[in-house]
């Protein structure tokens, strides 16, 4: 089955507005590698279903856009009792917790929470859902670990920041993982960082339940 040139290209710039959310037409002609008309073409198709909107001469997406989102949410399984267990797993550890997917080389998140900003002793970096992740953070590398005992973990030393996760137990052909990140201090020696991945594989496999990858 041959593919759908213009669908593939107005996705590809859809995916343009995360490298430039207020582009022009002729930046995005340039992000995409399409000509100035035919990005343009698009852009009037999808103004008049009211998903990007022009203000002078730069355009952006409209809330619209966020009915996708939704529904690819919906589609994940990720249901409010999901996004409750990963915002606990947030609080308890006073950083962030992340469902990851694989996607292609990396994994992109597709549950995300942050703790509550009096008990969070870090920044938190600009992660949200949709965001991916690199081939070298803890969240991707967990979706290749094969043993049950097994977790990767990262230090980044910029932030005093220490990220663990571990992959999530599946049976229908998914690759997913679950993280967290935390501040250093709070996870110093072995021992609480082996009870830290204890707490994370019992909520993966909760999680995954849940979501209706292990059935109960």
């Amino acid at each position: 089955m041959k593919n759908n040139r213009s669908i593939e290209r107005c996705l590809l710039l859809f995916q343009k507005f995360r490298v430039n959310p207020c582009p022009t037409v002729s930046e995005l002609a340039r992000l995409t590698e399409l000509p100035r008309a035919t990005v343009m073409r698009f852009l009037l198709t999808l103004e008049g279903e009211g998903y990007v909107k022009r203000e002078h001469e730069r355009w952006r997406l409209t809330a619209k856009v966020l009915e996708i989102g939704f529904a690819a949410l919906e589609s994940a399984n990720i249901s409010e009792l999901v996004q409750s267990s990963v915002s606990a797993l947030a609080d308890r550890f006073a950083g962030t917790a992340n469902i990851g997917e694989r996607f292609e080389d990396r994994v992109i998140i597709i549950g995300r929470a942050v703790a509550r900003s009096e008990i969070r002793h870090f920044l938190v970096e600009n992660l949200r859902i949709g965001s991916t992740m690199a081939q070298d953070s803890a969240l991707c590398r967990a979706l290749s670990i094969e043993a049950p005992t097994q977790y990767t973990s990262r230090v980044y030393e910029h932030a005093n920041q220490l990220s663990l996760a571990v992959p999530m137990p599946s049976v229908r052909g998914r690759s997913l993982s679950l993280g967290i990140s935390t501040i250093r201090n709070a996870l110093t020696t072995e021992q609480q960082q082996l009870e830290a991945v204890a707490i994370l594989k019992t909520e993966a496999a909760r999680i995954g339940r849940i979501i209706d990858l292990d059935p109960i």
